[in-house]
């Protein structure tokens, strides 16, 4: 934090008892005065008021408060010190930060539109337990992402019901991430409000009070009800969430609490959600997650793997954010071009809080995702629907959801990464030692192990050494894994530490302990095999080998479905007996089930049954599945293979019998409950009609002048900021096109030009308004004036090349303008400098004159042509050899010049055979006639002609007369012959 932020503490005597941050629109002024109407006075507490405000123009917000409650009003000025009875009104343009209790302004940019937010966070950073958050009527998700910073530093967070906001999508946003700790009307959240923060603390947090009889009784009580222990917790944490409770009964000690928790067993869930903290988010420390991705890189590439699966155990993983976080890093690392590592990945994300487990599964998370998850990444991996962003089903499969207790049930193992984030700071070092041997025994050597940034192993942990001090990431050190404490080992959540209890007594446990642990191993081994299967057939725990009968499916699915791994031999009969024991109530064995294939045969009987299991939400069935096998030698021998086959087919055909009529079953149920939805929505349609009328009713009353003036002028004052926006961008884009433009009315007036039509019209910002003919234009051999007026009168847009008379050149065009419901306004005109354009079509007529120069130098005939054989140009040996002008061959066909001397069929076929191949044609000799002189023996030879690219661009053909030299050769050759014969004679 800069120097700047850093003033000098308030004294405590002028101390507020707790800083109250309020969010909310400014248009929706009913939620502001009926929270402060209702505010008891004497709180002791500041408020700040931080709304949504135009930038421009003064807020009538600090006026509108004044008459709502007795309290000083004050906008807020940087450096102005928070003081107890106090309203404080963030200005317009500017967002607020509070440090040590002192008020600083911030440019309102640097919020990207979420004020609320940034005041949000820098209160739970500034006031910890003694900062709340009040979420009032709003547009959008605002205020979201700084409650959950609230939550996180123990503070207080209170919302509007949205039902009594006049705009709920701010507290609706609010109320869905479940960290509010009350929901009430306006007028009801203050009075809740002041008897929470001026009741005094109930409890004190030395560490003596972790052992009282008080305590341990009401920790005892959540650990009944819901299996989970919390007495190695700190005691800090444990009284600050206990003291809360108390509060908001008004119970002034811990046995009328302990009291209330007898008589109403809902409070000890509420309690238990109090003491599981499910405080997360996305990408939380993005420069940690920046690192992880590095190092992952590093650990998962050194080794050659094979298909073995990338490991990852996500501790305490809340609502599921942090694990989506990590499966979406480890999907993008096995997306990279250059990756050699493992493309499989397996998390493991567990809690002990079985909401929070259901809400991670379900992978819905609200709009204001946007603001911590990169754009690129929310496209890629989240779709956006009604309810907010949806996790993608490609990051969903990679992880596998499960409630899981981190000390008390057995860890997952083989791990290439461990990320355990903020939950050991809520433990007693004891119990932090113990679960980091845990984390050490999970872990591979080598491993990841990702904290939180308040967390460590320690200095004097030598079994993990640290990778980057700052985000608290260590690698396992090579060696082998320490023995497993007992009781991480023990199976189920029905084992509880008892770490908090006097020494004495918690020797007596061990001493328990020990028939218990035997217990364990004698059933490990002497039990039936068995697993308990909740009504999906999903397993929640394995007893014993169960191998033989269960096997994972090929894939890599991730899927713990009993029904998908049984065997074969098991499916059809398992699957039938399921169903029947959830209908019928009653154990089902099915008997003599002979399977075991490619293996010795062996029959098996199955028995399946409801059982009661303590860490199971109510009212959802547990049936455990039970094997008990014995030998088949008598009963194969005796029984052919066909027994098998049609024992097959019977089961099979008892099983498609029980699907139908449960389908029949359904298809009726589903039919009656889709008739009574119907009517339930018919009727649900006229009250809402009914509801409608009465809200339209006791809007028109109760709506005051006041209300309308303001809600108009924040609507002009948007409306205004909207236009001059769109003016300054479409101002900046006529000037950085660098294109001279002038529009002009239909009554030829001047209404707007940039500044670059002063090169071609001498015109000043005065001149708007003027008519154009007034104007001077500097144009040569253009009537600019008639262009204008044509175009105006035809409606057809009109292009031209122009010449200023600085010699430049420029495109003038001309066009109608016309408005968004297609009525013409006038006339745009805009100059494009074509200078360079000029420049080049000279340089080419030049270039096209060297060329033509150059061939008609060269006394052998020459033509260029391209690829349909058509003439681009030839020297003047060839127009005079061809008796024909240039005018006369150019873009005519070769076989089409002049009397058509090079009309042949074979001369025709070599040329567009080297124009295909692109392979020079030499040495071919032909006979041509030539006018005028008669057969000629003329040698053709062509090539392409390749551009300063290398590119093939035309192609260049010269004939030779060669009549001379075979008529030498001929003669020479007949003299030949003659002495020949001479001498022969």
């Amino acid at each position: 934090m800069p120097d700047e932020l850093t003033p000098t503490p308030l004294p405590t005597s002028t101390q507020p008892s707790a800083i109250v941050g309020i969010g909310g629109s400014a248009g929706a002024l009913d939620g502001y005065e009926r929270f402060f109407l209702g505010l008891p006075p004497g709180s002791g507490m500041a408020f700040a008021v931080v709304s949504h405000l135009s930038p421009n123009g003064e807020s009538l917000m600090p006026d509108l408060l004044r008459r709502c409650t007795s309290l000083p009003v004050v906008e807020v000025e940087d450096g102005m010190p928070a003081l107890p009875d106090h309203v404080y009104v963030a200005p317009g343009g500017f967002s607020v930060l509070i440090r040590n209790g002192t008020f600083f302004l911030r440019e309102s940019d640097e919020a990207q539109g979420h004020t609320i937010n940034v005041f949000f966070s820098s209160l739970a950073a500034d006031q910890g337990e003694r900062s709340v958050a009040v979420i009032l009527s709003g547009m959008g998700t605002d205020g979201t992402r700084g409650l959950r910073a609230i939550k996180d530093n123990f503070g207080l967070v209170l919302v509007q019901s949205p039902e009594t906001a006049d705009y709920p999508a701010m507290p609706a946003s609010a109320v869905a991430t479940g960290l509010a700790d009350h929901i009430l009307p306006p007028d009801e959240l203050a009075p809740r409000l002041h008897q929470l923060v001026t009741h005094e603390r109930l409890l004190q947090s030395e560490p003596e009070a972790v052992s009282s009889a008080d305590l341990q009784k009401v920790l005892l009580l959540v650990r009944e009800r819901t299996g989970q222990d919390f007495s190695r917790y700190k005691a800090a944490t444990l009284l600050r969430r206990i003291d809360r409770r108390m509060k908001a009964h008004r119970l002034g000690t811990l046995p009328q609490y302990l009291g209330h928790l007898q008589q109403n067993p809902g409070e000890v869930d509420a309690l238990f959600d109090d003491l599981t903290i499910n405080v997360t988010s996305f990408f939380r420390d993005p420069e940690a997650f920046d690192l992880l991705k590095v190092r992952l890189r590093r650990s998962l590439t050194q080794e050659e793997r094979g298909e073995e699966a990338i490991r990852v155990w996500s501790v305490g993983c809340a609502s599921g954010e942090e694990a989506y976080s990590i499966a979406i890093v480890l999907h993008e690392l096995i997306q990279e071009p250059n990756w050699t590592g493992p493309v499989t990945v397996q998390i493991f994300a567990t809690d002990i809080d079985p909401r929070s487990i259901g809400k991670a599964r379900l992978g819905l998370y609200p709009r204001d995702l946007e603001q911590t998850v990169a754009p690129e990444r929310l496209q890629r991996y989240f779709s956006l629907g009604e309810g907010g962003y949806q996790v993608s089903s490609l990051i969903r499969d990679m992880i596998v959801f499960a409630r899981h207790n981190t000390f008390g049930d057995p860890p997952f193992t083989q791990l290439d990464l461990l990320c355990c984030r903020n939950m050991l700071i809520y433990l007693n070092a004891d119990l932090q030692k113990r679960i980091l041997s845990v984390f050490h025994y999970a872990l591979k050597p080598g491993g990841l192990l990702f904290l939180g940034a308040s967390e460590t192993p320690g200095l004097s942990d030598e079994r993990f050494s640290p990778l980057d001090a700052r985000w608290k990431l260590y690698r396992r050190r090579p060696g082998a894994s320490g023995t497993l404490p007992i009781e991480a080992g023990s199976s189920g959540p029905g084992h509880f530490p008892h770490q908090g209890l006097p020494p004495r007594a918690d020797r007596r446990l061990r001493t328990v302990n020990l028939p218990q642990h035997i217990q364990r191993l004698l059933l490990a081994k002497y039990a039936p095999p068995s697993v308990a299967v909740n009504a999906e057939g999903n397993i929640l725990y394995v007893n014993g080998r169960t191998s033989r009968y269960l096997e994972l499916p090929s894939g890599s699915s991730g899927t713990n479905n009993v029904l998908d791994m049984v065997r074969d031999g098991l499916r059809f009969e398992l699957s039938s007996a399921i169903r029947r024991v959830l209908k019928e109530q009653h154990a089902i064995t099915l008997r003599d089930v002979q399977t075991g294939e490619g293996q010795q045969p062996y029959l098996l009987d199955v028995t399946v049954q409801l059982i009661s299991a303590p860490d199971v939400q109510e009212g959802e069935p547990t049936l455990l599945i039970i094997f008990e096998e014995r030998p088949a030698e008598d009963t194969l021998e005796a029984a052919p293979e066909q027994v098998d086959q049609v024992q097959a087919l019977v089961r099979e055909l008892h099983h498609l019998r029980e699907t139908l009529q449960t389908t029949l079953e359904e298809n009726i149920t589903s039919t009656e409950e889709l008739r009574s939805t119907n009517e339930e929505y018919q009727t649900t349609i006229e009250e809402l009609k009914s509801t409608n009328e009465e809200l339209l009713t006791s809007k028109e009353e109760l709506q005051s002048v006041n209300e309308e003036l303001i809600t108009t002028s924040a609507e002009h004052q948007g409306i205004i900021h909207d236009l001059a926006q769109a003016n300054d961008d479409m101002k900046n884009l006529l000037e950085s096109a660098g294109i001279a433009t002038l529009y002009l009315g239909n009554d030829l007036r001047i209404k707007r030009f940039t500044s670059q039509i002063t090169q071609v019209m001498n015109l000043i910002p005065t001149d708007i308004g003027r008519q154009f003919s007034d104007i001077s234009v500097k144009l040569n051999g253009t009537d600019f004036g008639h262009h204008v007026r044509q175009v105006l009168s035809t409606l057809t847009p009109l292009e031209m090349q122009v010449r200023a008379t600085d010699d430049r050149w420029y495109l003038m065009r001309i066009s109608p303008y016309r408005t968004s419901d297609n009525f013409i306004d006038g006339v745009v005109i805009a100059f494009t400098n074509i200078d360079a354009v000029k420049s080049l079509e000279a340089k080419l007529n030049h270039s096209a004159q060297y060329s033509e120069a150059l061939l008609n130098t060269i006394l052998t005939p020459m033509v260029v042509f391209d690829d349909e054989l058509r003439v681009v140009t030839a020297n003047r040996a060839l127009y005079s050899l061809l008796r024909v002008s240039p005018e006369q061959a150019r873009g005519q066909r070769l076989y089409d010049i002049g009397s058509q001397q090079l009309n042949q069929w074979e001369l025709r076929e070599k040329l567009r055979d080297m124009v295909a191949v692109d392979m020079p044609l030499s040495q071919y000799i032909i006979d041509l006639d030539m006018p005028g002189v008669g057969i000629r023996k003329t040698k053709v030879e062509a090539w392409p002609v390749l551009d300063s690219g290398g590119v093939q661009a035309l192609h260049l053909m010269t004939l030779e007369d060669l009549t001379s030299v075979f008529s030498k050769v001929a003669q020479e050759g007949e003299s030949f012959r003659g002495d020949a014969r001479e001498q022969g004679q």
